[in-house]
């Protein structure tokens, strides 16, 4: 894999780029022009009815804003030139503070994540810078409904429904989000399509399935390479619903999953928990 997406002095190279855990024609489709020189904003009214459905069916807006802080311990697995196991201890608190720690046979890995950026500490000792690009809202990495929320609440954000499609295997409505900025804030034109990314929920439970984005390496003229994030095994924990297994493809392939077997909320974390 490629690990240009780090910026930074370094000792050795990652094997796993680990910080990447941490993404219908029938429709009337509602337009809305906000700030003076901003794109119009597409807000698709089937669109929202399926992302309310969804957090409601992950516990709710209410119960979900109850959530301060998410501790949640569990066993990670690497794919690279060897397979590599050990335990995980996640920490998350909202969207723009996140911290993993990984023991594994050769070492820990710690990535931490706090405003829009962070930073890689791999086995070896070596450090690397992580980009905005995918600092952004890292706190959805294991608990997807935080940015459905932020998305609903944020009239900048176009939501459009995409159609119900296949996607890995079975049905899931596809619902593209793409912040529009203002000239000012992206001169080039090109940010928002750079950072949207689809969501895929099962039309029978209304849980998210997966986020897929695209990963751009360089300044951003390059294509993008297609990345995914997988949830799965959803249970019950203190009346929220929550995927204990999260996968990360990156075209297609698989770089790690993890298996959660404790969450923990609102135990206290602070801002001196994500430094780095």
């Amino acid at each position: 894999m490629t690990h240009s997406a780090y910026a930074g002095k370094s000792t050795s190279t990652p094997k796993l780029e680990l910080w990447r855990l941490f993404g219908a024609a029938f429709v009337s489709v509602a337009i809305s022009s906000v700030a003076s020189g901003q794109a119009d904003v597409q807000r698709d009214q089937q669109a929202l009815a399926i992302l309310k459905q969804t957090v409601a069916a992950g516990g709710g807006q209410d119960m979900l804003a109850t959530i301060q802080d998410l501790t949640a311990t569990g066993t990670a697995t690497y794919y690279s030139d060897d397979l590599l196991t050990g335990s995980v201890t996640i920490k998350c608190r909202g969207l723009h503070q996140f911290k993993l720690e990984a023991d594994l046979s050769i070492g820990k890995r710690v990535l931490v994540v706090n405003g829009y950026g962070g930073s890689l500490r791999d086995e070896n000792s070596g450090t690397w810078a992580i980009r905005r690009q995918r600092a952004i809202d890292l706190g959805s990495a294991i608990l997807p409904y935080l940015p459905l929320i932020a998305a609903l609440e944020d009239p900048s954000i176009s939501i459009t429904y995409r159609g119900l499609v296949s996607h890995n295997g079975g049905p899931a409505y596809d619902i593209r989000f793409e912040k529009m900025y203002t000239p000012q804030q992206d001169p080039s034109g090109n940010r928002g399509a750079l950072e949207a990314h689809d969501v895929f929920i099962d039309p029978r439970s209304w849980l998210v399935v997966s986020r897929l984005d695209q990963l751009h390496h360089g300044s951003g003229g390059d294509e993008g390479i297609a990345h995914e994030t997988l949830y799965s095994n959803y249970q019950v924990i203190s009346n929220i619903v929550m995927p204990l297994a999260i996968s990360e493809t990156e075209e297609g392939t698989t770089g790690v999953t993890i298996q959660l077997t404790q969450v923990v909320f609102n135990s206290g974390l602070s801002d001196s928990d994500f430094n780095w």
